[in-house]
């Protein structure tokens, strides 16, 4: 065990060089045109807009723009908001303003957790199967796995549940990208090497999705001095339309 990570700017960057891994696990290439459903702060959007390139395209679709300063700093930080639009629509319901077949991949990153209204699930995974193009376009789901091997990871875990995320089996996502019609379905699990020590993982880190607040300290305190938090594996669903 190692609390490796100290610092906030060590963490982003870390969290950074993960999520270009991921991109290029679901199938992101050079000169594609992908949409970002639930963009959020843009971090990921910022990993996808770097792997296409400049003679590619991202759509970065959030139900809210509280975080678009945040998104577009990410952006000028990594030096790719040419090839960046964002599009302020819920994700359960793009007809009218994405069209049918539009990209080559339709991707998410911890989007899942975060919905309101668990049901809103398979609807979205429709939704990501109707704007990727027929014969050979992808989808990618990525989100925690949610079976930790330490305390580190417990801890992590534990926050986002008792924050009210909406966590999913696998075999819920696998039986909605079913139903979406995908084929050539896929679950890989992408393991992390990243440790916040027990000081770091007590911060406002609103972009490596933690917030840590008096209710927290109150149910995981004791537990984080000892053992600080850890990024639990990742799980990517890739399915094929």
């Amino acid at each position: 065990m190692g609390w490796n990570i100290t610092d906030s700017e060590e963490l982003e960057d870390a969290l950074f060089k993960l999520k270009l891994k991921i991109v290029q696990k679901i199938g992101v290439c050079h000169g594609m045109t992908v949409v970002d459903m639930g963009c959020g702060q843009g971090g990921f959007t910022a990993s996808l807009a770097l792997t296409i390139g400049k003679k590619g395209k991202v759509l970065a679709v959030d139900v809210s723009d509280e975080y678009l300063a945040e998104f577009m700093d990410r952006l000028n930080k990594h030096g790719v908001k040419d090839v960046v639009t964002f599009i302020q629509a819920d994700a359960v319901n793009l007809k009218n303003v994405l069209p049918n077949e539009s990209a080559d991949v339709v991707a998410s990153y911890r989007l899942l957790e975060e919905l309101k209204q668990p049901k809103a699930m398979p609807m979205i995974v429709k939704e990501m199967a109707r704007i990727v193009k027929e014969g050979g376009g992808r989808i990618g789901i990525v989100e925690l796995c949610t079976e930790p091997k330490n305390e580190a990871e417990e801890a992590y875990i534990r926050l986002h549940r008792e924050s009210g995320d909406s966590f999913f089996e696998p075999p819920e996502i696998i039986e909605a990208m079913k139903v979406a019609k995908l084929a050539d379905i896929r679950v890989e699990k992408v393991e992390t090497d990243i440790w916040f020590s027990p000081d770091l993982a007590k911060q406002d880190l609103s972009h490596a999705q933690v917030w840590f607040d008096a209710d927290v300290e109150k149910s995981l305190g004791k537990l984080i001095d000892k053992y600080g938090m850890k990024y639990p594996a990742f799980l990517t669903f890739s399915g094929v339309k």
